[in-house]
């Protein structure tokens, strides 16, 4: 016997079903949503409290100095605004950030510190502005590897996550490269290629080397030429190298396809307080100018690092690191607005001496650039890029950042 089947339309299958499955379904669908409201909150409030401790712990480490009222600086030099933060490495980290993670872009210290998840920080090293390599490091950048090395014998910091005394030293580093038991020193890292130069690049600087075509682009993957270009702004491989060679420089047309080809950093410290190995074993350093003090000595002749007079004598926004004897360091911002001063050089390293007690301090990158940040927001007052027409102060974005990160 046929039976006849009724295809119900799909608004009334629903209707059809037994009351106990809708029951179930209702009730089933309520417990998934309160345990999905429960388990989201959770994630909330264990995201929003790491966020918290972040930003509230260096809070207490944060503090203001008005150097008017400190005796060691009352009527010597007029009126000063110290920021500064002393951070203990048992309870943080320190870490060198990159801006766009590339040899050449720029971000505030703000954007950096956010993007990382830092609970504080300050700018780095000094770097060009504008132009094809804006926001190129002027001076030694390791982060893991080189992104850019000293063209002078200028102060630096090196560190690893595992060795918490830090390195201070003027440094010098060459790149010297290795083919067919030859060696050949190479005019520099990841920087414009001039005339008579022979300049290495490596993945960090971009994507391209940017370069002219007066010369020839030697290809390396796996410590091996693997092609040669006679022009300019070849891809950079991501796990090898390219040698640009101006026609002008005597290796220029000599490397071969197959040709093998390493290449060798040597850190090259310029006084006795530090030795090469030490550098070498460094995972961060940092380039700034000048060294300040020096196993508690400080430092009144600048000269060896080949800075102009104006920036050493003018009074400037400073930003500088110390370490204290008790092994913290001391991220300091020294402020120049309406009515404060900024420090010559020499007054910075009395203020690292005389009142903040450091055994070593460096100088970093200023004036513009110097800002410190501490639980999400700009603690000084950068005077950044003014726009004097529309009365407009803009954040200065920078090369690379000096990050305090929770362990």
């Amino acid at each position: 016997m046929k039976r006849n089947l009724t295809i119900l339309p799909p608004n009334q299958i629903k209707t059809k079903l037994p009351i106990f499955s809708r029951i179930c379904q209702f009730s089933f669908s309520k417990v998934f949503c309160k345990s999905l409201i429960k388990c989201l909150f959770w994630l909330w409030l264990c995201f929003a409290s790491l966020a918290l401790s972040a930003a509230l712990v260096p809070q207490s480490l944060y503090r203001q100095i008005h150097l008017s009222e400190s005796p060691a600086f009352k009527g010597r030099f007029g009126e000063h605004l110290i920021h500064m933060i002393e951070i203990d490495l048992e309870r943080f980290d320190l870490v060198p950030v990159k801006a766009l993670d590339r040899g050449i872009g720029r971000m505030s210290v703000l954007e950096l510190a956010l993007l990382h998840g830092a609970a504080a920080g300050i700018n780095g090293g000094f770097f060009e502005i504008g132009g094809t390599y804006d926001g190129l490091a002027a001076g030694a950048l390791k982060i893991g590897d080189w992104y850019a090395l000293p063209t002078k014998p200028r102060a630096a910091i090196g560190w690893s996550p595992q060795d918490r005394y830090p390195k201070m030293d003027r440094l010098l580093v060459t790149v010297t490269g290795t083919c067919r038991g030859k060696s050949f020193p190479i005019d520099g890292l990841n920087r414009k290629r001039d005339v008579g130069e022979m300049v290495l690049f490596s993945p960090l600087f971009h994507h391209r080397t940017l370069t002219h075509s007066d010369g020839e682009e030697v290809v390396i993957c796996g410590g091996k030429v693997i092609s040669v270009h006679q022009r300019g702004n070849v891809d950079i491989p991501l796990d090898g190298y390219v040698l640009s060679i101006n026609r002008e420089h005597p290796d220029y047309g000599k490397f071969k396809r197959g040709d093998l080809l390493t290449f060798t950093f040597n850190c090259l410290p310029q006084t006795r307080a530090t030795t090469a190995d030490e550098w070498a074993r460094c995972q961060f350093i940092v380039g700034g100018t000048p060294l300040l003090i020096q196993n508690g000595v400080k430092i009144d002749d600048f000269s060896s690092e080949r800075t102009r007079e104006t920036f050493l004598s003018g009074r400037h926004a400073r930003t500088a690191v110390g370490i204290l004897p008790n092994g913290h360091w001391v991220l300091v911002v020294v402020d120049r607005t309406d009515t404060c001063d900024g420090m010559t050089m020499s007054e910075l390293c009395d203020l690292m001496a005389d009142v903040l007690h450091c055994t070593h301090a460096i100088n970093m990158d200023g004036g513009g650039s110097a800002t410190m940040v501490c639980g999400n927001e700009v603690k000084n007052d950068p005077r950044g890029d003014e726009d004097e027409a529309n009365q407009e102060k803009i954040i200065r974005r920078v090369s690379d950042a000096i990050l305090v990160v929770p362990t």
